[in-house]
Order: C-alpha cells, then sequence, then structure tokens
C-alpha cells in the first residue's frame, strides 16, 4: 500500500510540473541584449548643508524617440544613505537640468572646512517610456562621479523662507543668507551687513555666534544692486577665510567664497542683484564683489 500511495504522489507531482508556463508565475529574466551609455554629469556647487539643494545638469550621448526618466543619486560615502531625483527627458533632446538634495544624515562635522567627499552624486539609470505601446528598453546609463563636502550649517538661514509672513497665501520670496568663518572662534568674529549702493543698510546680524544670518526681504525692496558686507568684530590673526551663501524661495543656493583682513573695516563680499519689484516673481542673482 505505502508503495501505491508513493506511485499517486509520484503521477500527480509529474503533472503539475508539466503544465503550461502561464499556469504559474517564474521570475522575470531579462535576457535583452544592453547599450551602455556614459552621461556627462555636471553639478552647480561641490560644498552642500545637509537638507540643501544641489543643481545638476545631465548631458546624454544620445536622445531618444520616447520620453524617458533618467535618474540621479546622490549617497553619502559613510553609510550609503541616499536620496534620488527622476527627472523627466522629453524625446528628441540631451541635456536635462534639476536639482537633488545633499543628505542629512551625513554627520557633523564642526569645522569651517567642512567634511570632503562626504556624498557623491551620480547618473545610475535610465528607463524609456512604455505607456504608448511595446519599447524596447536596452540601455543602461551611467555617469562620472561627483563628490561633494558636507558644510556645517546655519539653520533656517540655509533653507528657503518657509512662511507666509503677510497672510497673502504665497510663501514670502525672500533670500535666506548665511555667513561662515574660519576658527577659532573665541578669537575671530565677523558681522553681516546688506547695503544698497547709497550706503542705506537693509540688514544686518552681529549676533556673536558662530554664523550670522538674516532674511533679505525682497518684495519689500527696491529693484536694484545691494552689497554683502562683512565687518571684523574682532580677529585673532591678519586675515580670515569665509564663506557666504545666499538660498532663494526656489532652493536655488549660491556660494561665494572670500578673505576678511582684520583692519579692513566693512569688507562688501558679494553682490545681490534683486528685480520683480514688490511682486512674488522676484529673482535675485548673486555674484562676487569685483
Amino acid at each position: 500500500m505505502k508503495n501505491i500511495k508513493l506511485y499517486l504522489i509520484g503521477i500527480v507531482a509529474l503533472g503539475l510540473t508539466s503544465c503550461d508556463n502561464s499556469d504559474y508565475s517564474e521570475a522575470y529574466i531579462d535576457a535583452e541584449e544592453k547599450v551602455d551609455l556614459v552621461a556627462i554629469l555636471d553639478a552647480d556647487r561641490t560644498q552642500a548643508v545637509a537638507g540643501t539643494n544641489i543643481g545638476f545638469t545631465v548631458t546624454l550621448p544620445q536622445a531618444f524617440d520616447v520620453d524617458a526618466v533618467l535618474t540621479v543619486r546622490i549617497a553619502n560615502t559613510f553609510d550609503g544613505v541616499y536620496q534620488v531625483n527622476k527627472v523627466t527627458v522629453p524625446a528628441g533632446t540631451t541635456v536635462v537640468t534639476d536639482k537633488v538634495v545633499m543628505p542629512k544624515n551625513v554627520g557633523n562635522p564642526k569645522k569651517y572646512e567642512g567634511t570632503s567627499n562626504a556624498a557623491y552624486i551620480q547618473v545610475d539609470g535610465l528607463a524609456l517610456d512604455s505607456s504608448s505601446g511595446n519599447v524596447a528598453d536596452p540601455y543602461r546609463v551611467s555617469s562620472n562621479k561627483i563628490y561633494v563636502t558636507l558644510l556645517d550649517g546655519s539653520g533656517a538661514y540655509d533653507l528657503p523662507y518657509p512662511a507666509d509672513y503677510d497672510g497673502d497665501g504665497v510663501i514670502e520670496p525672500w533670500l535666506s543668507i548665511s555667513l561662515d568663518w574660519e576658527g577659532p572662534y573665541n578669537l575671530n568674529d565677523l558681522d553681516l551687513f546688506v547695503d544698497d549702493e547709497a550706503g542705506t543698510n537693509y540688514e544686518d546680524s552681529q549676533s556673536g555666534n558662530r554664523f550670522e544670518g538674516d532674511y533679505f526681504n525682497g518684495n519689500w525692496f527696491p529693484d536694484g544692486v545691494y552689497y554683502v558686507k562683512a565687518s571684523p568684530w574682532k580677529l585673532g590673526e591678519d586675515t580670515v577665510n569665509a564663506r557666504f551663501s545666499a538660498t532663494d524661495h526656489t532652493g536655488k543656493t549660491t556660494i561665494v567664497e572670500a578673505v576678511i583682513t582684520k583692519d579692513g573695516g566693512s569688507q562688501v563680499i558679494a553682490t545681490i542683484t534683486k528685480s520683480g519689484g514688490a511682486t512674488n516673481d522676484i529673482t535675485y542673482i548673486i555674484a562676487p564683489a569685483n
């Protein structure tokens, strides 16, 4: 009897394993031959505070007949934590620009120089749009790596101003500005001022802390050129390196580096050119001082 049961079980098993493939599922195997493409990646800066945007441009070696989705990844080199941005590449185009966010859990360097090579940006994927029908997707895309230095942040002054100050339902198009400089901070202390061409002061920060920061209230101020000034409250050396950063309401950050002289008084390190009147359609151009 035992042998008969085993025989019947064997017949059932044979029947199950000989069914047509449509009767059961199996892991997808992509046997399609792939073409490796190498894109060129550029970044608008290689120093960033965690949580802030880094602008990038990707140039592909060829265009496609359909839209595609390109994946750009920024990964923490210490623990692999990452952020990605998936950007649509319209059919027929080879260049796309967008932003990716610096990972937040990359440590806290506690120093002006930051932590070099704390993260890297790279293109790591592309998928063709198949919504209009069967589209072959034979491409793998990679790119050069761009390494990014993690900088200490000054908190709110590194990010777009997040409030509707006047209650009109629109986030204020103000510029967040921050000044950092080399320590030791018990010996070196700078103050931050923003004046117009006539010397009228519009913003200032004199806190006595490591960072000085403020908001440039763009839609309250006239269009024109404004001068960003760093003034030594005290310096333990003849000169000190400083870094000014400005983040607009779209999340774009511009960094300007300067050398501040101990006996140089209030020194112009950057300019802010503001246009757009009193509207919410403000444009800021940040440039190093001549």
